[in-house]
């Protein structure tokens, strides 16, 4: 067994973007020796089948949190479970989770978030990479959110710091987040019954608790849908949109349209339509 593990999941609507995603990270010998683990939110026998047979681990997650009755869906079990990763999956030194509609392009990130990891306890990627366009809109709903999950004044003084985004996680077996992330994320079921307060949640764990965590650059989890990357044909790899240009190590798809399409950039010049998905990419590893 491994001191790290990758762990991801999702139901049976959702299995198509875990096999992607777990195609992505066995591409690579760097990532391939690492175990994986899988969050079962209703998957089917077959898939469950196919899955063991990549070698994943596989889990049914239980409400360790006081969920309200009307809120307790298989697709909310998911965010829950993430703050009990090392109850689900014990043994291990490092926790490293990876949501099932993002890709890795390079296994860089997984250094860094376990180097992270080991050195603060935690690793997180804000949400400020080159060339991110958010709105007063996504402002307000992330300010609204923090206040109503912890009151005005430490809800206000999260809303100000650059906020976070967890698809890509990673904590280390001894953190105090762990215990901290679940006393935050109650007090937000309590106070708004929302289950999606899980990101909130952490976020305001680490700021008002003065959690150490290494911050990583937007790159190891990178939102398109935030400012669309461009492509280096030389290298065939998804970069940065600004100088340096650095290859995105994870191009994470977050929101509903996952497989919408863009208008990738080419350094040298010009421009193609595509879907970023992980096959959608794969089909320019030979163009």
């Amino acid at each position: 067994m491994s001191r790290e593990i990758i762990i991801t999941g999702g139901d049976a609507h959702f299995f198509p973007w875990i096999v992607a995603a777990i195609s992505s990270l066995r591409a690579h010998a760097e990532t391939r020796a690492l175990d994986m683990g899988i969050i079962d939110q209703g998957l089917t026998a077959a898939q469950r089948a196919q899955l063991s047979a990549f070698g994943c681990k596989i889990v049914e997650p239980q409400w360790t949190l006081p969920v309200p009755q009307e809120a307790r869906t298989l697709r909310n079990i998911g965010l829950v479970a993430r703050t009990a990763l090392r109850d689900y999956f014990p043994g291990y030194e490092i926790y490293l989770w990876f949501d099932a509609d993002a890709w890795m392009q390079t296994p860089e990130f997984v250094t860094a978030y376990a180097e992270g990891a080991r050195a603060r306890g935690a690793a997180v990627v804000t949400e400020n990479g080159p060339g991110y366009r958010k709105t007063f809109t996504d402002w307000k709903w992330w300010a609204g959110n923090m206040v109503a999950s912890f009151g005005v004044t430490d809800g206000l003084r999260c809303s100000f710091a650059t906020s976070i985004n967890i698809g890509v996680l990673c904590i280390k077996d001894t953190a105090p987040h762990w215990q901290h992330w679940q006393r935050y994320y109650t007090k937000a079921l309590e106070r708004t019954g929302k289950v999606n307060m899980d990101q909130h949640a952490l976020f305001a764990a680490i700021h008002l608790e003065q959690l150490p965590t290494a911050f990583l650059p937007a790159r190891f989890n990178w939102l398109p849908h935030l400012s669309c990357p461009v492509w280096n044909a030389e290298k065939k790899l998804l970069c940065e949109p600004t100088a340096p240009h650095r290859p995105l190590s994870v191009i994470h798809l977050a929101g509903p349209r996952k497989d919408r399409p863009y208008e990738v950039a080419h350094l040298s010049g010009g421009s193609f339509a595509t879907s970023l998905t992980y096959p959608a990419m794969q089909q320019h590893l030979t163009a």
